[in-house]
């Protein structure tokens, strides 16, 4: 961000608005926050409307707009759930915005990230000091909370990038504690002989860092929040949803990234009508977007200047690069077969869950309403079966989405990058 068109973000040009999530401490409102039925005063805590959709989020997002006399908004943008946000929010305003922005994230969470999600929640809920929610405040669950984080710290980076940083190195004569006084954990009765690895004393102070800053309660939301993402929900098929997404879209995807895998950005890409796919070939995994920042300035500041920086075009001829000592050309050409490869996978596992599912028609894979696969390029097709995207999931859930709804579709124009 800074003045002039080699920046995203021209503050020369453009007028910038973040906006804090609901559910998260540091704003808005969330479980810490007052609650103003309570006589006592007390926080909303285990109350606080649940789940805050990331749909709410952006109809939340338009009310501060709107207070502020914004008429429309030049550019949605934002990184992982950031991305999911930008995205609901062009989907749910089509008219109030003109471009989008999304940078290593989906369209709807997947059973994966579900599952993650899941079990950081489980690792707060299973410390005693939970209670259901129910704690007081500075008595919360931090061994739980440390846990979790340190889960989340792991899906954010990518196996490589990690080997890279540690290399098996140990705290040298620093002994493996056997207590954590501040996370009321005591892992072990007596001394041991076990070798305190760098990486564990990492992930331990990552942990204790976040306890610091961060609330359990809030924790648990936002994972909600996050599994809430479907931007078809309620509005149709999932590709015809995005098909009808028409605003000039960037895509970012990242190559290593085991979060939200590169594959669900070249879906996106490739089903958005009028998106381009800029490929970040990190080791880094889903934090590489934070990580390679210059990178992606650059390609986001030449996207808005109007120029094309889709890296699916003009891919060249594989087996041209057999013969090929142009050693650009060599690695422009393994960066290609990578992403290839990747959208190769989610297609195979994807095809073997549906084939497992037609030979066992036990298996609870509904077929309800679905017209194509999540695959890219066309449908995975098995007799009397199209395959969903999540194919372990079965009609989704309608939840009770907090206070919020969607009822103002109109859209004036005085433009706000957001």
């Amino acid at each position: 961000m800074g003045e002039g068109d080699a920046y995203a973000l021209d503050v020369s040009r453009d007028y910038v608005v973040c906006v804090n999530y609901l559910g998260s401490p540091y704003g808005s409102a969330s479980p810490v926050s007052r609650d103003p039925n309570k006589p006592d005063g007390g926080a909303y805590g285990v109350d606080f409307p649940t789940p805050v959709s990331v749909r709410d989020n952006a109809v939340m997002c338009k009310m501060l707009l709107d207070e502020l006399g914004v008429r429309g908004v030049r550019c949605a943008m934002g990184g992982s759930m950031g991305s999911m946000l930008a995205l609901e929010f062009a989907a749910t305003y089509p008219d109030f915005v003109e471009e989008i922005v999304i940078i290593a994230g989906c369209g709807r969470h997947t059973d994966w990230a579900i599952g993650i999600g899941e079990a950081q929640r489980f690792a707060i809920m299973s410390d005693g000091k939970y209670n259901g929610g129910a704690y007081e405040s500075g008595k919360g669950p931090n061994a739980g909370l440390a846990a979790s984080r340190m889960m989340a710290m792991l899906s954010y980076r990518a196996p490589a990038s990690v080997d890279g940083r540690f290399s098996r190195s140990s705290m040298g004569d620093v002994e493996k504690p056997a207590e954590e006084p501040e996370l009321g954990v005591r892992a072990h009765e007596k001394k041991t002989n076990l070798p305190y690895f760098a990486v564990e004393s990492y992930l331990q102070y990552q942990g204790k860092k976040f306890i610091r800053r961060f609330d359990a309660n809030c924790y648990i939301q936002l994972t909600y929040s996050l599994d809430s993402h479907d931007v078809s929900r309620g509005r149709g098929d999932y590709f015809d949803v995005l098909a009808s997404i028409k605003q000039r879209t960037l895509v970012v995807g990242i190559l290593s990234d085991v979060l939200y895998p590169y594959a669900l950005q070249r879906e996106l890409a490739d089903a958005l009508p009028n998106a381009e796919l800029y490929t970040i070939d990190s080791p880094h995994g889903h934090d590489s977007f934070l990580i390679e920042i210059k990178q992606l300035n650059e390609v986001m500041a030449k996207w808005r200047r109007g120029e094309n920086v889709d890296m699916r075009k003009n891919a060249s001829d594989f087996t041209a690069l057999e013969s090929s000592e142009d050693v650009c050309e060599l690695r422009e050409g393994v960066k290609r077969l990578r992403e290839e490869l990747t959208v190769a996978e989610l297609k195979r596992e994807r095809a073997e869950a549906a084939l497992r599912a037609a030979l066992d028609p036990s298996q609870n894979i509904s077929t309800t309403g679905l017209s194509r696969s999540a695959s890219v390029g066309g449908s995975v097709s098995l007799p009397g079966l199209v395959l969903p995207a999540n194919p372990s999931g079965s009609d989704t859930l309608t939840p009770v989405f907090g206070k919020l709804s969607v009822d103002d579709t109109s859209a004036p124009s005085t433009f706000a990058a957001f």
